[in-house]
């Protein structure tokens, strides 16, 4: 799922802009939305310091703590904004934010909701309400309040995509579809929006929609390992096998312990009758995944077709006993005299 912060920090600019000055606290959120998290802490600590009732700087030290994932820290800063100023649903909801990242989601929903109680119409505080509730199980109250959240703001682009989300998750994926294309609607530079819109292409079994999709969502972010690998799946699909192994490969190079994308590319090389090749990729897939029956099974098949019949029906008996049944038939078939030479008593 998507998580977002309600960060609203506009107040923060308010004093000396008709001099053209910067103020200690006007840095300290610029420092803070550059990411330069540090240097925003120092100056936080420097300006409460000097008054330990500026509320604006707890609620902004809090931030800085969410991002840097001191999560303590930032429950006691946002507790202490919400101690001088008991009305503000900005501090509410990121304070539940950080307890539920510190796995507190019995107070993170308590302070959510409160949130919304100050600000009924506060769609992120409705969003992150649906991932509170996604995480715990309970998926009717997530989908309303994502729902919810976008009826408040037709531009909240984390409650659609974490709505579309759930909805692959629920197997409903032409309507994730729909919610998928408002995202890019919003944003045509969200390559994980494409990602997943073209995984619910791909369950629609529209291959080649969903190739479109992993396009575009490499061509937002090419270090895309996901994408390339499901790319790869779809155009194995359709036939066009050394594209799909050229995919593979590009998984592998990014994510060189990727068992998968070894087996996929096994699958492939098997595909262009390259079968040491493909052997080679089911043993590292195997060296990777110990119990990883269909590269046993894949693997057996491959030295089936080189003659290595002794090593293709040891390989079907460990795809077998880890699990995958097609491998009896393969032992049935073809590894009877192996397979009483082994000793072994599969039926």
């Amino acid at each position: 799922m998507r998580y977002i912060t309600a960060i609203v920090i506009g107040f923060l600019f308010v004093s000396s802009i008709s001099f053209g000055q910067t103020t200690p606290k006007q840095k300290a959120a610029m420092l803070y939305e550059k990411g330069k998290y540090k240097k925003a802490l120092r100056l936080y600590d420097s300006l409460i310091n000097v008054n330990d009732n500026d509320t604006d700087s707890f609620y902004g030290r809090g931030l800085v703590k969410l991002a840097m994932e001191d999560f303590d820290g930032s429950i006691k800063d946002f507790k202490k904004a919400l101690k001088l100023n008991p009305n503000d649903a900005d501090s509410y909801l990121n304070m539940g934010i950080a307890e539920y990242k510190s796995d507190d989601g019995r107070s993170a929903l308590s302070d959510i909701n409160k949130a919304i109680q100050l600000r009924p119409t506060f769609s992120d505080a409705y969003n992150y309400k649906g991932n509170v509730e996604f995480s715990s199980g309970d998926t009717s109250n997530a989908m309303k309040d994502y729902t919810r959240s976008i009826q408040l703001d037709s531009t909240n682009m984390d409650a659609f995509f974490n709505r579309a989300y759930m909805e692959i998750e629920q197997k409903k994926y032409a309507i994730a579809f729909d919610d998928f294309t408002d995202v890019i609607a919003l944003d045509n530079t969200d390559a994980p929006a494409f990602f997943y819109r073209g995984l619910a292409l791909e369950e629609m079994k529209k291959y080649k929609d969903a190739a479109n999709d992993y396009n575009n969502a490499i061509a937002v972010d090419s270090n895309y390992a996901e994408a390339y690998l499901n790319r790869g799946i779809v155009k194995y699909m359709l036939g066009y096998y050394p594209e799909a192994k050229y995919d593979f490969s590009e998984v592998i190079r990014k994510d060189s312990d990727n068992a998968v994308a070894f087996y996929c590319r096994a699958l492939s090389e098997d595909k262009l009758k390259d079968y040491l090749g493909a052997i080679q990729d089911y043993s590292i897939a195997i060296r990777f995944q110990a119990n990883y029956a269909e590269a046993f099974y894949g693997r057996g098949n491959s030295y089936m077709a080189i003659g290595s019949m002794d090593k293709a029906c040891n390989d079907f008996n460990s795809s077998y006993e880890n699990g995958y049944a097609p491998a009896l038939s393969n032992i049935n078939n073809f590894c009877k005299k192996v397979k009483k030479s082994k000793g072994w008593s599969l039926n």
